[in-house]
């Protein structure tokens, strides 16, 4: 599956987001494997509005349950992973002063 026909098909995934209140705004695929044909993409979206409310792993599972019920197993295969970005574009599961600790720790 290419590009254009992953972005189609995760279409109904979107809008399901946004009837249940976790609206995104930009929706970008980035190939997991550049160059690699065919490769999986990796499904970077930016919450709007919601992020800060919920942890990572929260915002995760209700973004996977979403996908999962608006999208087929061989659609859900050309995913890598989902990234989700807050509205300055910032990944939203890193946190400054728990990861220095853990790096601090190592």
């Amino acid at each position: 599956m290419d590009r254009k026909e992953l972005m189609v098909a995760l279409q109904p995934f979107k809008q399901q987001c946004e009837t249940e209140g976790y609206t995104l705004g930009d929706m970008v695929l980035e190939e997991a494997y550049p160059g690699v044909i065919p490769t999986s993409f990796i499904v970077k979206v930016v919450a709007k509005g919601w992020l800060r409310q919920i942890s990572c792993s929260d915002a995760l599972h209700r973004l996977l349950k979403i996908l999962w019920a608006t999208t087929e197993a061989k659609i859900r295969e050309n995913i890598f992973t989902v990234a989700i970005y807050d509205e300055q574009e910032s990944l939203h599961c890193w946190d400054e002063e728990t990861d220095t600790q853990i790096l601090k720790a190592l």
